[in-house]
């Protein structure tokens, strides 16, 4: 039987909501027209989760944002799961392999993808800098294929109906994704080379759980015109060692996934 507690489903999509940086500072009326929820139920989740120290009210702009209670919150949260204080104690050392910014990535049941953890490439002159905490679509980056690929067609067929991917206007061009995922799938990582950030590449692996899920992604994002044939290649080696040693310690098993050549622009 699937639960549904009312007021605390709603207090966890205000929580969500706040954590998203366009929405970071926002009155009762956004919060209660963003979220399609009645003012009268959302004023009291606020107050409740205010007390909390959940959220913060600042009387001078009438707006509502993440409390501090969030802070160590999250950080014990962290800390407490082996898994991921693993995973994210790996980014130091894939972005001084590969001198590219090195994120983990998770997927979120609403098929957004959510920034974890980052670390920045140590001697890069052109850094580039992401949010903790941002969220995105799972089709309108590059590094969400590394998702996508996992899953069936039929989820594909789903999302894309949904407007969820970006590169999908036309049955065609579902056919040309399912052959493009269909690929990650079987080498293991995607390089994108501004597919969807002009300008931007991205160097991603999954990272599996013990059934086989895609639990994590793991990617190096650089400048594109900085980038050489060997670091690109580079930059996928390691990824794969990375994700593949991360997946077996996380209970997955499956046999070492083979390198292609990585430097060529897909």
């Amino acid at each position: 039987m699937e639960y549904h507690v009312p007021s605390v489903a709603l207090a966890m999509r205000v929580l969500k909501l706040l954590s998203r940086f366009k929405y970071r500072r926002c009155s009762l009326k956004e919060i209660s027209d963003l979220l399609q929820a009645n003012p009268t139920t959302c004023l009291r989740v606020l107050r409740t989760l205010a007390r909390e120290d959940f959220v913060r009210f600042h009387p001078e702009t009438k707006k509502y944002s993440l409390g501090p209670y969030l802070i160590p919150l999250g950080n014990r949260a962290m800390e407490l799961n082996d898994a991921v204080a693993l995973f994210l104690s790996e980014l130091r050392r894939v972005a001084n392999a590969t001198e590219f910014t090195t994120v983990l990535i998770e997927r979120l049941q609403d098929n957004h993808l959510i920034y974890i953890g980052s670390e920045e490439a140590p001697n890069d002159d052109v850094k580039i800098s992401v949010s903790i905490g941002q969220q995105f679509s799972i089709g309108s980056v590059a590094f969400g294929r590394c998702f996508l690929a996992y899953d069936d067609e039929a989820a594909w067929r789903k999302l894309a109906d949904d407007g969820l991917l970006r590169e999908v206007q036309s049955p065609d061009d579902l056919e040309k994704l399912a052959s493009r995922l269909q690929t990650i799938r079987n080498q293991g990582y995607e390089v994108s080379h501004g597919d969807f950030t002009p300008g931007i590449s991205s160097f991603s692996a999954p990272i599996f759980d013990k059934k086989g899920n895609v639990e994590f992604v793991l990617a190096c994002l650089a400048v594109t015109s900085q980038v050489t044939p060997s670091q690109a290649e580079r930059a996928v080696n390691v990824l794969v060692e990375t994700t593949r040693r991360l997946s077996e310690w996380n209970g997955w098993q499956a046999a070492r996934r083979a390198i292609p050549d990585a430097s060529e622009n897909p």
